[in-house]
């Protein structure tokens, strides 16, 4: 006779524990490698259109508070706000303990897009319709745009240089390095592919650009050179470096609801080494950041476009339904995942044994059939 939430199971031990797994919180990734963690992170906090998104991630407060742009339908990025989420679960949606937004930031002159980072000045960096903008996050005040090169808004990220690495062009294919200090923008390598994500290490300087439209990921130097083509499937659409990680390594969201990690054995100059699918059975996966010692994608409802699952989100009450959603994967091998270039965000080793506890929670999570 066992005891589990206050019933006694009469029944064998290896019975209770299935009870156990049968009855604990749903997650959105069905099967997830065991050396990681899932969380749910943020929900849905405004009505969606179409297959907009509750928010694409990209960089975060002096606090570690994670800020994402707000964007609510086609065209994308259709609203000014930059969302600021708590660092605690203070919110239940789909009877999932999520982290609530706590402000919204809403910005007067801000053209339409979708992402944003911080760079080393402090400044939030914005890819729009108009060119670059840049909004102070102290004040909060009105955007300023800093180059006049249209963007589709996806792609963006700062290097430890402090410089500013976007994409723009009629294909957002071209990628610029803004300098804030010379105020200079360079055309520095154009894809033969849409470019939909950006992500940069701030132990190399190297640039990652995911090319959803080919299925490739792109590897520049910190000046726009390019590296190497490495080829895909499944659509890249989300990157994150983890330069701390032994051998090097990139991760990849992507639009058929899995995420892979590239291991880089003998560098980033050469093909990788090894190919592992770290967490699959997801929904459209989008946009991602690093950060707090963890990975942020987006999942969201897209139609079954590049044949992405028909749903947004499996919440933890069993519900899945069409709502999108910000997922935070940690690692149990402590702070995997390299940091955003940004000040003011907590130090990996801070974090550690926080992440490690949500690594308990996450590995009471059921796997889906």
């Amino acid at each position: 006779m066992i005891r589990f939430n206050n019933v006694y199971c009469f029944v064998s031990a290896v019975n209770c524990l299935l009870l156990a797994a049968a009855t604990a919180p749903a997650a959105q990734f069905t099967t997830l490698n065991p050396a990681y963690t899932q969380e749910i992170y943020a929900g849905p906090v405004v009505p969606v259109v179409g297959n907009g998104v509750t928010g694409i991630p990209g960089a975060f407060t002096s606090s570690g508070q994670l800020l994402a742009r707000q964007s609510d339908g086609n065209p994308p990025g259709n609203t000014a706000n930059i969302l600021e989420y708590s660092l605690t679960q203070n919110a239940v949606h789909q009877g999932t303990n999520v982290h609530g937004v706590v402000a919204t930031h809403t910005i007067a002159n801000l053209a339409p897009g979708v992402n944003l980072a911080r760079a080393t000045n402090g400044f939030l960096y914005l890819p729009t319709s108009i060119g670059l903008q840049r909004v102070d996050s102290t004040t909060w005040g009105p955007a300023v745009t800093v180059t006049s090169t249209p963007t589709q808004g996806y792609s963006v990220n700062t290097l430890p240089n402090g410089n500013v690495v976007y994409a723009g062009g009629s294909n957002n294919q071209d990628v610029y390095i803004y300098n804030p200090t010379t105020f200079s923008n360079t055309l520095v390598y154009s894809a033969p592919t849409l470019i939909d994500d950006i992500d940069t290490s701030s132990v190399t300087g190297l640039i990652a650009l995911a090319g959803q439209q080919n299925n490739s990921i792109i590897l520049l130097n910190s000046s726009g050179s390019l590296i190497q083509t490495i080829p895909t499937t499944n659509f890249p659409d989300g990157m994150a470096f983890a330069a701390l990680a032994s051998p090097p390594a990139l991760y990849s969201n992507d639009n058929m609801g899995t995420i892979t990690r590239y291991d880089f054995g003998s560098g980033f100059a050469s093909p990788p080494t090894a190919t592992t699918v770290i967490a699959s059975g997801g929904s459209y996966g989008d946009i991602a950041c690093a950060g707090n010692c963890s990975f942020f994608v987006t999942q969201f409802f897209n139609g079954g476009q590049h044949g992405s699952a028909l749903f947004g989100t499996h919440w933890d009450n069993g519900t899945t339904n069409n709502e999108p959603s910000i997922i935070r994967i940690g690692s149990k091998q402590g702070c995997l995942f390299d940091p955003p270039v940004g000040p003011g965000v907590p130090e990996p080793g801070t974090l550690v044994l926080m992440i490690l506890g949500c690594a308990t929670l996450g590995g009471c999570r059921r796997k889906r059939a």
